[in-house]
């Protein structure tokens, strides 16, 4: 009988081994399939600092799109959040805005949802273009399309960096991103500006499906 009880035992032991390993297994497969994130080529904007000049790995999505690689020109000497250099966009009185953009390293999935942050900032002197404004980040099927918004700053008014993050469900698919300054909900247009830094990658929300595996191997 102790023999058999014994031999009852190793064999539960197995079982739950195997479920367990099953379970390590299908994660790692689970999160090779779905768990990358959707990453951005220099997301901190890390380049030589001189003004009008675009970071590597973005391009101008706007007509007029000059941005600054800081600290050092037009004033701007706050220390970067991540790296040694950001980016800085203006708005102007005539109604225009700096906005940029990139190819996403794999595309958004209609349905999902993701989330990202961002480190944004203001500058109090920026050669005239002083006032606060907002950021816009916009999701797109083609290079510089606003497909859907993913996420809208309050306007940043801080002169130190802050850390804003940004949720949303993918209306389509979407390869691209833009990052664009956005005056203010006001009805007129001023000069002004944001800092930005340290874009994370967009990353899913959850991950549910793992969740309910994990639960339906159990008991």
């Amino acid at each position: 009988m102790n023999n058999f009880m014994r031999y009852i035992s190793e064999c539960r032991s197995t079982y739950s081994m195997h479920k367990l390993l099953l379970v390590f297994l299908l994660s790692i497969l689970y999160v090779s399939a779905n768990g990358q994130p959707a990453r951005l080529l220099n997301p901190s904007f890390e380049g030589e600092p001189r003004d009008a000049t675009i970071p590597r790995g973005w391009y101008a999505c706007e007509k007029g799109t000059t941005p600054d690689i800081l600290p050092g020109p037009w004033g701007v000497y706050l220390e970067a959040e991540a790296g040694e250099t950001y980016v800085g966009l203006i708005t102007r009185e005539n109604g225009s805005w700096e906005s940029i953009g990139q190819r996403l390293s794999k595309p958004l999935e209609k349905d999902e949802c993701y989330y990202f942050t961002v480190s944004l900032a203001h500058s109090s002197a920026y050669m005239g273009y002083d006032k606060a404004i907002k950021l816009r980040i916009w999701g797109g099927k083609n290079k510089c399309t606003r497909t859907q918004l993913l996420g809208e700053s309050e306007r940043i008014e801080s002169n130190e960096w802050e850390t804003y993050s940004f949720d949303f469900t993918a209306t389509e698919k979407m390869k691209y991103i833009i990052i664009e300054a956005h005056h203010s909900d006001d009805e007129f247009s001023h000069q002004g500006n944001i800092l930005l830094d340290n874009i994370s990658a967009i990353m899913k929300c959850g991950r549910t499906e793992l969740i309910q595996l994990n639960k339906h191997t159990k008991g």
